[in-house]
């Protein structure tokens, strides 16, 4: 899973309940880091991405690249602000702030039927 999070100590704090939660996890402070590891690696199965990161795309923006160059990549947004009524059909959504527990059940939501699809 690849951590989209601007913020030094959040970014850190979600690596470790990711990893708590049995994922192996790359993290980039924004958009550009974000996309520059997407395009060197093909075993990035998820994004976790706050929608306010910088960069020279939003994390929105950085969802519909990925949903454009890699469809299979699997899109999981956070932010501080409620979900907008708008957001992208198949795009999953954790509100902040979450705990380890919240964000390891929306990792499985997320990840099972692409396991199921994939295996």
């Amino acid at each position: 899973m690849l951590i989209v999070e601007d913020e030094a100590i959040i970014r850190m704090e979600t690596a470790q309940a990711v990893e708590d939660a049995g994922y192996a996890v790359l993290d980039a402070p924004n958009t550009d880091k974000a996309m520059t590891i997407l395009e060197g690696r093909r075993d990035i199965r998820a994004v976790f991405a706050e929608i306010r990161v910088p960069g020279h795309r939003n994390g929105m923006e950085l969802g519909r690249a990925i949903t454009q160059r890699w469809p299979l990549i699997r899109l999981l947004m956070t932010s501080g602000a409620p979900k907008a009524n708008n957001f992208p059909t198949g795009w999953h959504y954790i509100q902040k702030p979450y705990d380890g527990a919240q964000l390891a059940s929306a990792l499985r939501a997320l990840l099972i039927p692409y396991l199921m699809v994939v295996n």
